[in-house]
């Protein structure tokens, strides 16, 4: 490789997307010296580099002819490979100086703080630093010898730093003056302790103080409780007049809807993102909640509601006691929310089919994101295809664990969702291969049936004489038209169909999807061209189907799960490169009879994916 001409490289690099920029997994030092003057890193902007690889370094040194990055990541640097970085390398620093993100996401290594100090010393453009689920750093006893101040800083991520206390807070936000954005997720705020605690412990009394005095300059902000206690008390405290800027608010704790509405009248209407963790209902269900966002939350345009599930109940039970199914006229409807794209509703498990329908009818016309209830119905899905006002502009649709959706779903997801992106069908016992073919074929009876009362062509139904070896029994109404049928006129018995692999079912598949008519007639998954990411984890009905009648052409395809599908094996696994030839990850977990030798045909059609298999 290292011999080819530039011009070779500069077309290689080309057509390398984000996701292998993010990797820079080349390893000879004479290669990236080569490509570094290349303008094909104009479209660079994350580099997530590592202290084991003089690649990266390599790299670095040579990024005064880079445009563009903004965003670096040096979670696997200790205190020795960043000081002397620092110390050799002059292009290194002028990247800090360039920099408006950095991350320090799950370090386990720098635990000297000096030396974080020293380095945003040099970002003075610097404005979102990500130091989520960072292990050893808020454990040192340098934050007292710092008395530097770094305002260009507005975005502070501290997500699951479960060891953070009050001291390492306080310090750390004088550090950090004008701070828009701060995150506090996987924190689980306590209440005071007494004095000789205060270093083991983040306390609410403290970071309530804090959103107090700077609850002018907040634009987002999350915040976790301990999963065992009320916080409507707490969150009624913490703001003391109307936060002015605040657009993005997300709550994890256990609070009841009254509270819920007690915020939403101190924001008025001023929220676009909302998101409610461990929400605690009452015997009045839902309506309540719906009746609280439309009133004082009209301007949200994301909107995730869970549920806190009782920990004694399960099943059928927990619905019964804590969740109540929900009066057919209760008031269910967000229709105020004319901004809202992204709705997640996944754990409002009170909300029937009727509600479902009645939230959906005329209204959240601008919906792109959503996620269905478990119970979620094909009648929910029928109305959202066929009558909801977002059918076209819809590109993520999330069923998961949805177990009581059919084959009939799918169908009308491939007719009509055509602008999906994502689609998630976890969980399903239901679903099989034949719902993405395009074809409705029952179990019982083994028979053929079209998914909507359309009109066939005659010439279908004429050539069926040619499949008089596979077709036990026809039936066709007495029909006036000369040329076209009722699809309610037909049904096709089939001889012998197993719904496992096998010889017999595959040549029926064949002459069905070949036929010329079969497109216009049979709506499969490839009608779906944008999508991108397809999860289909533990359905345990799909077989190799999927691929070699399913799955034709999917060119935007980048992710593709079918872990603990373990019907799936080695044949026809080749076909995902030639259906999909920009995918870039396979999740193969848990599919037992997939050999190391089906993988490595894989990668041969499919050359650059990355196969997940643990």
């Amino acid at each position: 490789m290292e011999k080819l001409p530039v011009e070779i490289f500069d077309l290689i690099l080309a057509h390398l997307t984000l996701t292998d920029w993010k990797c820079l997994r080349l390893t000879s030092r004479t290669i990236y010296i080569r490509l570094s003057s290349f303008s094909s890193y104009s479209h660079l902007h994350p580099i997530v580099l590592s202290p084991k690889s003089s690649s990266g370094i390599t790299l670095l040194d040579k990024v005064t002819s880079i445009q563009g990055i903004d965003h670096l990541s040096l979670s696997n640097f200790n205190f020795t490979n960043l000081d002397t970085l620092l110390q050799t390398s002059d292009s290194f620093q002028l990247c800090l100086n360039k920099l408006t993100s950095l991350s320090f996401a799950g370090c386990t290594t720098l635990i000297d703080s000096l030396i974080f100090y020293k380095l945003l010393s040099y970002c003075t453009s610097l404005e979102k630093l990500d130091l989520s689920n960072y292990k050893f750093f808020f454990l040192s006893n340098n934050f007292s010898q710092n008395l530097k101040i770094y305002p260009s800083i507005k975005r502070l991520n501290l997500n699951g730093n479960i060891h953070l206390s009050d001291y390492s807070f306080n310090h750390l936000m004088k550090s950090f003056p004008n701070i828009e954005a701060l995150h506090l997720l996987g924190i689980p705020l306590r209440s005071s302790l007494n004095s000789s605690e205060n270093r083991i412990f983040l306390t609410f009394e403290n970071v309530c103080s804090y959103i107090q005095q700077h609850q002018e300059c907040f634009r987002a902000l999350t915040i976790s409780f301990e999963p065992t206690l009320s916080c409507d008390t707490q969150i009624k405290r913490l703001f003391l007049t109307i936060p002015s800027k605040l657009t993005y608010f997300h709550i994890d704790g256990t609070l009841n809807v009254s509270t819920l509405l007690h915020f939403l009248l101190l924001f008025d209407n001023k929220l676009e993102t909302l998101v409610v963790g461990r929400l605690v209902l009452d015997h009045t269900g839902c309506q309540p909640l719906f009746s609280a966002i439309r009133e004082y939350a009209s301007n949200l345009k994301h909107l995730c509601v869970f549920l806190n599930a009782p920990i004694k109940y399960y099943g059928t039970q927990q619905q019964k006691i804590r969740f109540p199914v929900l009066h057919p006229s209760s008031d269910i409807s967000l229709s105020s929310l004319k901004q809202l794209n992204d709705l997640d509703i996944q754990t409002l498990y009170p909300l029937n089919e009727i509600d479902l329908i009645n939230l959906f009818r005329n209204s959240l016309i601008n919906l792109k994101k959503l996620s269905l209830p478990r119970n979620t119905t094909d009648d929910t899905i029928k109305f959202i295809c066929t009558q909801s006002l977002f059918v076209s502009s819809l590109t993520h649709l999330n069923l998961n664990n949805c177990p009581s959706l059919t084959n009939h779903s799918l169908l009308l997801i491939n007719k009509y969702l055509l602008s999906l992106e994502e689609l998630t069908i976890n969980d399903n016992i239901n679903i099989n291969d034949f719902a993405f073919i395009g074809l409705s074929i029952c179990g019982i009876g083994k028979s053929i049936e079209w998914l909507e009362q359309i009109i066939i062509n005659r010439q279908f139904i004429d050539d069926l004489s040619i499949w008089t070896y596979t077709i036990t029994h026809q039936t066709l109404c007495k029909c006036q038209l000369p040329t076209y049928l009722s699809s309610s006129c037909i049904k096709l018995r089939l001889k012998d169909f197993n719904f496992d692999y096998d010889e017999s079912s595959d040549r029926i598949l064949s002459i069905l999807t070949e036929h010329k008519l079969f497109n216009e007639y049979f709506s499969s998954i490839n009608n779906l061209k944008y999508l991108r990411v397809l999860k289909l984890h533990q359905c345990i009905q799909l077989t190799n189907r999927l691929f070699r009648f399913g799955i034709h052409s999917l060119p935007d395809l980048k992710y593709l799960d079918i872990s603990l599908c373990d019907k799936i094996n080695d044949k026809n696994l080749s076909l995902i490169g030639q259906a999909c030839p920009s995918i870039e990850t396979i999740d193969l977990t848990g599919c037992h009879q997939i050999s190391e030798n089906g993988k490595v045909t894989l990668k041969k059609h499919a050359k650059r994916v990355k196969i997940i298999d643990f």
